[in-house]
């Protein structure tokens, strides 16, 4: 072999070393995308996993709320109806409404309850003809970061007639102070949900003249 040759030879070695090396690397980085990617797909809530959390978040004050996930039930009050709760959008601190819409569907019938926060004390309340005026249904409930709430909740009972297990759907248009899913009886859910809400301060209006002066002229 003369020495042309020999060169020749040597750099089509250089190459195919070369190219190898290469097709080496971009396999390797092309392996580890593919074995990330399948990471994340096998767990879709991966990249999602403070979204239940981010439903508990007083701290949003830039007047609009977009939410998207998927939460479960926990026990909440009263106690002695055995609710099982999950908090979409909760008591706030600041006092703070929503205005919106919630779409959701749930594993079982819930319930939709749209707090409605009272400005009054128990002194007032106590003043109330009862009798005369019924009882409202008042809770106490515990949300995160909202300190103490005395509430009157609006019960919605959607229609689920035309759903059967598990499609249990409702699209929801509010104005609350909170807006919760629950069960009774201790029946736990799952719940997946959409809330687009709008945050407002209320004009609070507290009008009981006529409870009241019944309640006076009842004890003369």
């Amino acid at each position: 072999m003369n020495r042309k040759s020999f060169y020749f030879l040597l750099s089509f070695i250089v190459i195919i070393l070369a190219t190898t090396s290469v097709l080496s690397v971009a396999t390797t980085n092309a392996q580890t995308e593919v074995a990330s990617s399948v990471e994340s797909s096998s767990n879709p809530l991966l990249q999602q996993s403070d979204i239940g959390n981010s439903s508990h978040n007083n701290n949003n004050t830039s007047g609009n709320i977009l939410l998207r996930g998927i939460i479960s039930s926990e026990p909440g009050q009263p106690a002695q109806l055995k609710v099982q709760r999950t908090i979409i959008l909760p008591h706030r601190q600041d006092g703070n409404d929503y205005t919106g819409i919630l779409t959701y569907t749930a594993s079982r019938p819930v319930e939709v309850l749209l707090g409605h926060r009272l400005g009054v004390d128990n002194k007032t309340l106590l003043s109330i003809d009862t009798k005369k005026f019924g009882n409202l249904f008042l809770v106490n409930p515990i949300h995160p970061n909202a300190g103490y709430v005395l509430s009157a909740p609006t019960v919605l009972r959607p229609d689920y007639a035309d759903f059967s297990p598990p499609y249990y759907s409702a699209s929801i248009p509010f104005v609350a102070s909170s807006v919760v899913l629950r069960t009774l009886g201790g029946v736990s859910f799952v719940a997946v949900y959409e809330v687009d809400a709008h945050l407002g301060h209320p004009l609070v209006i507290n009008n009981l003249t006529t409870a009241e002066t019944n309640m006076t002229n009842t004890t003369k």
